[in-house]
């Protein structure tokens, strides 16, 4: 028997946890980072922005293993879909044998979102009140979620780039809390200036959102898709990031001031930010520790929403 995680399964799951449970979750992956076997992702490009990315992982400790195949595609005429699609096999390590076929769609969204609200919380300085964001959509949504897990102690002003009305749904969401004011921003460069904190879910960008003086001293900045902060390499104080090998083909990596990755932070064995006048500059690229760390955590906790079918496979030596 095999389970089978669909998208509303995995929705269903993932609205019951409470958002505190994701930001350990990430941080517990990046602190244990070692222990998982991880290659960079395989990137194969398509025409019209299309792609696949292959993101495969393995932690021996926990005799789980997975890979995830994730992709983009524009619509085609008449089709109701998401432009992003994905798929997560679970496997036994120690057996090889497929455990779970899961919808990757959610769990990426989920986990994406928790790794830039813990970030946050790492690299901001200890008394940020303003947030610019930019890019409201589902990433957005999990990241303020889990973020709003951690501060709920304090005043947060969220500084909103209007887009498609896409800020007054983030408002109704989130007016629930009483420790948040909203402040509506017409340009980019509004939205960045004066924040302590700049986050972007853009997914689609060909130039730099702000110019060099709209980045406050102290601020921190965390482009979920990495894009859009190409001038920001040149001149930011500190980068960090989830996975350095991973972004060594950026544009200006041999540029960075310094470039320090997050599990050295977690652990002691580097200093993350050192006073409120750094600028500081975060790359989560995604890591596929965080997508089997995930979906081990959802097969364990399935509360018996899952469906199960039968899977036959090869259970001796045969012959063609």
């Amino acid at each position: 028997m095999i389970k089978i995680f669909d998208f509303e399964t995995c929705k269903k799951m993932g609205s019951s946890l409470p958002a505190h449970l994701y930001f350990d979750w990430i941080d517990d992956a990046l602190k244990n980072k070692s222990q998982f076997a991880m290659p960079p992702k395989t990137n194969l490009p398509q025409d019209n922005q299309g792609y696949f990315h292959c993101m495969p992982c393995l932690y021996e400790d926990g005799q789980v293993a997975c890979v995830k195949m994730i992709a983009r595609h524009l619509l085609k005429p008449g089709e109701t879909r998401s432009v992003m699609m994905g798929d997560l096999l679970l496997y036994e390590s120690d057996t090889g044998i497929l455990k779970a076929l899961m919808d990757a769609e959610y769990i990426t969204t989920l986990r994406t979102g928790a790794a830039a609200a813990h970030s946050v919380i790492m690299y901001s300085k200890k008394d940020f009140s303003t947030v610019g964001l930019f890019g409201l959509g589902n990433i957005m949504f999990a990241c303020i979620d889990i973020l709003m897990s951690q501060i709920q102690d304090r005043e947060i002003t969220f500084k909103l780039y209007k887009y498609h009305n896409h800020e007054k749904r983030f408002i109704e969401h989130f007016s629930k809390y009483e420790n948040i004011s909203f402040e509506l921003c017409d340009s980019y460069e509004e939205t960045v200036r004066d924040s302590d904190v700049i986050i972007s879910a853009v997914t689609s960008i060909n130039e730099n959102f702000a110019s060099d003086d709209c980045y406050k001293e102290g601020c921190t900045v965390i482009p979920i898709m990495s894009l859009g902060f190409q001038n920001c390499d040149l001149f930011f104080d500190k980068v960090f990031a989830d996975d350095i090998d991973q972004i060594r083909g950026f544009k200006y990596f041999d540029k960075f001031k310094s470039i320090t990755s997050n599990t050295d932070v977690l652990l002691g064995k580097s200093e993350g930010r050192s006073n409120d006048k750094e600028r500081i500059l975060v790359y989560n690229y995604g890591l596929a520790i965080h997508d089997l760390y995930f979906a081990s955590r959802f097969y364990k906790n399935s509360l018996g929403l899952e469906k199960e079918i039968e899977y036959e496979f090869c259970k001796e030596k045969f012959f063609m």
